[in-house]
């Protein structure tokens, strides 16, 4: 005898999630489990229903931030503050498509703002884009929080670049970008902004955080995991971690380091 599929709860989920009023809060996510969870369910995604979840939990004294990164600054494209997509994903382009959100305004890593800190978080005028003058800094200063939907926090934990910046790490070095910004007001000007890049020459891939980080980061209580209904979720606290990630790499503890192209 066939039984009825139990509709997937979405706001039921979020309600597990530790978030309290007034939380300033980025929400990384891959929605993929999500995706596949309500397609086996028939039933039908809207990520404006996950993002009214996240900013009711805040509340009005909170702040709700998405990443709305966008490299092609750096390659020679014009950021266009009103029409550059983003490209962390689903849920970051739907935020930008609604009033209630504001983006900041650095053209390499601009993040998507709604909440009590909106209006300071985009006046933010930062020329390198992992200074503490940034929105990086801010949650970082602010005891934020970074919640994982779908993904590893090892996955895409920008934070870790604001260390190696702190810590001169010899594998990285300042380079500054110049091109073309439009704003919200579709005015066009030129503007130049700093970014930590990988050392090309030291045949660098990409910053690795082991997977042994998880337990110092759980023993300083700045990280917590939990799968519901089959979606993973993880809970950073952003400045514990960032402390964490800055005395490994100061120390040379050997949890986050560069790893090379074979």
């Amino acid at each position: 005898m066939k039984t009825e599929k139990e509709n997937l709860d979405l706001e039921k989920i979020f309600e597990q999630i530790d978030i309290v009023p007034g939380d300033k809060i980025m929400i990384s996510s891959n929605i993929l489990e999500i995706l596949m969870k309500l397609k086996k369910n028939y039933q039908k995604f809207d990520g404006n229903l996950i993002i009214d979840f996240l900013k009711k939990k805040v509340g009005p004294e909170g702040t709700l931030i998405f990443p709305t990164y966008n490299w092609e600054f750096c390659s020679g494209l014009d950021f266009d503050y009103n029409k550059t997509p983003s490209r962390c994903g689903t849920l970051t382009n739907v935020v930008l498509s609604r009033k209630d959100f504001k983006r900041t305004k650095n053209p390499i890593y601009s993040f998507a703002v709604t909440g009590k800190d909106q209006d300071h978080l985009c006046e933010l005028k930062h020329y390198s884009c992992f200074s503490f003058d940034s929105p990086f800094g801010y949650l970082i200063e602010n005891n934020g929080k970074n919640l994982f939907i779908g993904m590893d926090y090892k996955e895409g934990f920008a934070f870790v670049h604001i260390a190696e910046e702190k810590a001169g790490v010899n594998y990285r070095y300042f380079k500054e970008f110049s091109g073309g910004y439009i704003d919200e007001f579709n005015n066009k000007k030129t503007v130049k902004h700093r970014l930590y890049v990988r050392d090309t020459k030291m045949n660098i891939e990409q910053t690795v955080i082991d997977k042994k980080f998880d337990d110092v980061l759980i023993k300083k209580k700045a990280l917590e995991k939990k799968i519901i209904n089959g979606i993973s979720f993880s809970m950073v606290n952003v400045r514990r971690a960032y402390e964490a990630m800055l005395e490994d790499i100061t120390n040379k503890g050997g949890l986050i380091y560069p790893k090379k192209n074979d």
